[in-house]
């Protein structure tokens, strides 16, 4: 797969006027200020505004997130990457890891929603269904599908078909990233709403609290994904009617014993 790439004079521009705006709207911003919101030097930042260096896929997530840019924003600055063509066929393609850049660039729930939208025998591109069937806006689903194939986590056949480039998608479990934390968050939500407004036949929302051995849970990780796996594949089997987010949670309810730092008694 080809390095994303950005047009040179439309990224210049558009970081130019973002920056001609925030100094409009506060005299105090300035060059500094503002690679100092996006973590690279003033330098870097500088020649990337004056054409002489290429803005990088990450720097352009990064200004994303510290600026919060909505939606259109974002499309705005994500649509000047153009996603290089793969020789791997899609029936070669199992799983596919995402780098942090790509998982920031799709974090919203949906996108995963649409990927698995795709298995379900009566899917319609139409962004009027699909935002219909995950409740969100046609906007929304309409730029979804648009970074989908830009990012090549979709793509289409020799008659416009969309489908997966791999079957299924992944990223490293112990890696901080605040597009993982967003994502993690609004699944964590979609379960409390779950909980209020769907019938206790369509889902199943349980936990277990317990002391343990810390020391086992890399060990417990490992073992956790087997198990998500292991599921996700025997509901996969057979007919594929709605899209569900199964999620296992093993979270510390208590402070370890383990150190003077931690010590609740002297």
């Amino acid at each position: 797969m080809e390095t994303t790439k950005i047009e040179n004079t439309s990224s210049q521009l558009w970081l130019e006027n973002l920056l001609a705006e925030k100094i409009k709207k506060n005299p105090q911003f300035s060059l500094r200020a503002f690679a100092r919101m996006v973590e690279v030097s003033p330098a870097v930042l500088s020649r990337i505004l004056s054409g002489k260096r290429r803005l990088t896929f990450n720097l352009a997530v990064r200004i994303a997130d510290a600026l919060v840019l909505g939606p259109i924003e974002r499309e705005t600055l994500y649509s000047f990457y153009t996603g290089g063509a793969s020789e791997e066929s899609h029936e070669d393609r199992h799983e596919k890891e995402l780098t942090i850049d790509c998982f920031n660039a799709m974090k919203e729930w949906y996108h995963y929603g649409i990927t698995q939208l795709l298995y379900i025998d009566s899917f319609n591109e139409d962004p009027k269904w699909i935002a219909k069937m995950l409740s969100i806006s046609e906007l929304e689903a309409k730029l979804a599908i648009d970074r989908l194939l830009r990012l090549e986590i979709l793509d289409r056949d020799e008659n416009g078909k969309l489908y997966r480039t791999a079957a299924h998608l992944s990223t490293s479990t112990d890696v901080a990233s605040a597009g993982i934390r967003h994502f993690q968050k609004q699944i964590l939500e979609k379960s409390i709403m779950s909980l209020e407004s769907d019938d206790i036949s369509e889902r199943d929302i349980t936990s277990i609290t317990i002391a343990i051995n810390e020391d086992r849970i890399p060990e417990a990780k490992k073992e956790i994904m087997k198990f998500r796996k292991k599921m996700a594949e025997f509901l996969a089997d057979g007919e594929k009617t709605r899209v569900y987010n199964l999620g296992v949670h093993l979270i510390p309810l208590s402070k370890s014993v383990r150190g003077d730092d931690h010590e609740i008694y002297r």
